[in-house]
């Protein structure tokens, strides 16, 4: 059984990518938080060039009617970006690849548009190294409490995958799942997830082969054929 803690729209694509691998895999959607965008200003003058740390960013952009280049830190948020109408370059990575991808085409006005809590300094980097950077935030994660369906699931036996995405979906995570009874499997997006999930009781851990959506299937996969699952 996987269960999935992101907010809604995030964990029915990544449930629909599993489904699509593992049709008989069991998934179990709790949010933990869902995005709530806020009223943000335009900065002036426009930029034509975005960095983009999320999907969420993307669509906040989208409904201010922007356009141009965009930066993003990973090939699903450029393909949201790209749909958008944004011209894409991605990173295929993390922030500190966003930031390197950046930096190799020069000083340059920038907007980044992000979440309230922003991950990986990427603004302070890049001014740092010459960059003109507005920032603006554009929307917000907040807290839900865990469903029904997925407390059943936590009183046992178990095994349930618990998947999280980011350091702060760990410590939401950690909060809500104590005390459960299953045996849980934690599977983190990156090394910085895992060493926030060290606060979740375990059986077993594993880090995403790359820090994104394809390397958590693939790791999560990978796992699930080998029967290596406690």
């Amino acid at each position: 059984m996987i269960l999935l803690t992101r907010a809604q729209e995030a964990s029915e694509r990544f449930a629909a990518l599993l489904t699509l691998a593992m049709p008989d895999v069991e998934v179990i959607i709790a949010p933990l938080q869902e995005v709530r965008f806020v009223d943000w200003t335009r900065p002036d003058p426009l930029a034509d060039v975005l960095i983009f740390t999320s999907r969420n960013a993307v669509v906040a952009a989208a409904r201010a009617g922007l356009g141009g280049l965009a930066y993003c830190v990973g090939d699903q948020t450029a393909q949201a970006a790209q749909l958008a109408g944004f011209r894409t370059i991605s990173a295929a990575g993390d922030a500190q690849d966003l930031v390197a991808r950046v930096l190799m085409d020069g000083p340059r006005p920038v907007w980044h548009l992000r979440g309230r809590e922003a991950r990986g300094n990427v603004a302070p980097q890049l001014r740092a190294a010459g960059f003109n950077v507005t920032e603006r935030v554009v929307y917000d994660m907040v807290s839900l409490p865990l469903s029904g369906t997925a407390k059943s699931a936590l009183r046992g036996p178990g095994p349930v995958l618990v998947l999280l995405f980011s350091p702060k979906s760990a410590k939401r995570a950690a909060k809500a799942l104590a005390g459960a009874k299953a045996t849980l499997a934690i599977f983190s997006i990156s090394e910085a997830v895992d060493d926030v999930a060290k606060g979740l009781e375990a059986r077993a851990r594993w880090v995403a082969l790359r820090p994104d959506a394809d390397g958590m299937l693939e790791i999560v996969v990978q796992v699930l054929n080998s029967g290596a699952l406690p």
